[in-house]
């Protein structure tokens, strides 16, 4: 079975979700309970092959792999790479998007459309696990694009506003230009390499002429950037995020946006090593005005969907910095932050979707006192926004006081005093949004609010508890975050 886990776990959803577009006529009623299950399932996959990656990890094995013949005419083979590096985020990936499966089958009921929805976001599913798994370039760009498709109609069909498709439009290029560029020096890597296999070309790389090598890492650099929506290629975030259902929404900011850090931790720290270590104080400086920017424009936002979409812009500053640092606690902090944001992103965006659903509003100005009427909302919506804060006891915390620790170990001071005090400004959004929404008086229109299904609040609670657990509890992730780090830092 473990040997094959990982195809399975990534095909799963999205073989279930064709099946379910297929029979859409005939299959009306608990598509998305068959949806959910198929999700379920990918984790189960995925968990199942974490004592035999830590086993490898501990014995000195190497990772695990997964071939499968496909192309050997240009040495291209079918295949999964499971590490401590690229196992924990596709499960972070399968958890969140379970439980947006689960949430949506309250959330999205009298929509037009179910298994169309469901179909796409069980492709989409599909397409972020295979980025993580993927063992070769080839592959990981068939699943980037994969990715893609999905998602767009899934903003173009099911957007909340008169606005969808040209938002959706805006999407599409923004990130298919990224993803052609990145092609472009995939390409380049080939012709110089003679191997798209992830594992064989950290050794190959020295054969990639000195005059091409910059000009292949910012072809990379620029696709992985665009889905991570860094300051400036930023602008399609905040429109396609607010335009998305919410457990799309989820998913996007939760999850996908890490598909570019992924990229640049998997692809460009073992192949361009170097070239990272040359650009750490651009990297670190870029992280900075993106944490800033994102920052200054959340608080402008009173719009409930794009205040927590630009804070996402902020939060992407975060990890640029701590992988820019170029030394294992700094990539340790950014790779831990992938996981940290995507529980605490996740859970924001579905308590926005329950006030939402309940109030009938996005408008902050027209909220207040929810705390009263949405008491696990609330409190849940309250530990998200306070991790990412960086109080202590909570996940945040470990993985952003990493980050500024890598920064002061780069020995780049004055650009780590910037990024410790850009954290003044993640406060103090956070803090008035939780104020303007939970607390103060409540508006005559809320005054009937009601209590939101179970079916809304259990995945809250789920990834609130998360947040807690690895905030007491840190070494849990940490299991394969630090020899993650401590792998990557060897190319450095």
């Amino acid at each position: 079975m473990i040997s094959h886990s990982a195809l399975l776990a990534t095909f799963v959803p999205g073989i279930t979700g064709i099946i379910i577009y297929v029979t859409r006529k005939h299959v009306k009623k608990g598509i998305g309970w068959l949806a959910t299950a198929s999700a379920v399932l990918s984790v189960f996959f995925l968990l199942s092959l974490a004592p035999e990656v830590i086993m490898r990890y501990q014995s000195g094995e190497g990772p695990l792999t997964f071939i499968y013949p496909w192309v050997p005419q240009v040495n291209v083979n079918f295949g999964f790479l499971i590490d401590v590096v690229s196992l924990p985020l596709g499960l972070i990936v399968a958890i969140v998007s379970t439980l947006s499966c689960f949430y949506s089958i309250k959330y999205m009921k009298g929509e037009p459309g179910q298994a169309g929805y469901y179909a796409n976001l069980l492709l989409f599913m599909t397409g972020m696990i295979g980025v993580f798994l993927s063992a070769n370039l080839i592959q990981f760009y068939l699943f980037w694009e994969i990715m893609l498709i999905p998602s767009y109609f899934l903003i173009t069909f099911w957007g909340s506003s008169g606005k969808r498709l040209s938002i959706g439009f805006k999407y599409f290029i923004f990130t298919h230009v990224g993803a052609v560029a990145m092609l472009l020096g995939i390409l380049l890597i080939y012709t110089y390499t003679g191997t798209f296999n992830l594992i064989e070309l950290p050794t190959k790389a020295s054969a990639i002429p000195p005059d091409m090598t910059g000009i292949i890492f910012i072809l990379l650099l620029i696709g992985f950037f665009v889905k991570m929506a860094v300051f400036p290629v930023h602008t399609w975030l905040p429109d396609a995020h607010s335009e998305a259902p919410t457990p799309i929404s989820a998913m996007l900011s939760g999850v996908m946006v890490k598909c570019g850090a992924y990229g640049i931790v998997r692809i460009l720290l073992p192949t361009f090593g170097q070239t990272v270590m040359a650009t750490s104080s651009y990297l670190m400086i870029l992280g900075v005005i993106t944490i800033v920017y994102g920052g200054l424009m959340t608080l402008a936002q009173t719009d409930i969907k794009r205040l927590l979409a630009y804070s996402s812009i902020s939060q992407m500053g975060y990890i640029v910095f701590g992988i820019g640092s170029s030394n294992t606690l700094g990539i340790m902090g950014g790779l831990l932050h992938i996981i940290n944001h995507a529980l605490c992103k996740s859970l924001l965006f579905m308590c926005v979707g329950v006030i939402m659903h309940q109030t009938g509003t996005r408008d902050i100005r027209k909220m207040g006192g929810l705390i009263d009427k949405l008491p696990v909302t609330g409190i849940a919506c309250i530990i998200g926004a306070l991790s990412l804060v960086g109080v202590p006891m909570l996940n945040s915390f470990w993985s952003e006081w990493m980050i500024l620790g890598g920064g002061a170990f780069s020995g780049k001071i004055l650009i780590t005093i910037m990024g410790v005090g850009s954290t003044v400004i993640t406060a103090g959004y956070y803090l008035w949004f939780i104020w303007r929404v939970f607390f103060g008086e409540t508006p005559k229109d809320l005054e009937k609010v009601k209590k939101a299904s179970l079916l809304l609040r259990i995945p809250l609670i789920i990834l609130a508890a998360f947040c807690v657990i690895l905030g007491v509890l840190p070494g849990l992730a940490l299991t394969f975050i630090t020899p993650a780090a401590e792998y990557l830092s060897n190319f450095l």
